[in-house]
């Protein structure tokens, strides 16, 4: 009669014991998805940023190649890049003062 309680309880213990498995198995599966999910999420919103960087560069680049033969833009880039001036305007170049006193160190 003994043995029959034994089997019983070997088989209590050993079904209690795959449950205990299957539960820690399934809450480590869940947590590690859950880790996954939130650095894909991570991942997704790094790309949209890039995404939004790179359509207001596009922008901008789209503005300058439109604007890019227009008079004024054309007359903006020979005076900045090229240093042109037009016909009959005065330059006036304004030199840094060598004065030591001006500049704060002569106390």
């Amino acid at each position: 009669m003994k043995k029959k309680q034994s089997g019983k309880f070997s088989k209590m213990r050993f079904k209690n014991l795959f449950i205990t498995v299957f539960i820690i198995y399934a809450v480590f599966t869940l947590v590690n998805q859950q880790m996954v999910i939130h650095k894909l999420k991570n991942n997704v919103e790094l790309s949209k940023n890039k995404i939004d960087s790179v359509k207001a560069d596009n922008k901008k680049l789209q503005n300058t190649i439109n604007n890019a033969s227009s008079n004024a833009y054309i007359e903006k880039m020979a005076r900045e890049q090229l240093g042109l001036v037009k016909s009959g305007e005065k330059v006036y170049i304004i030199q840094p003062s060598t004065d030591t006193h001006l500049q704060g160190g002569g106390n």
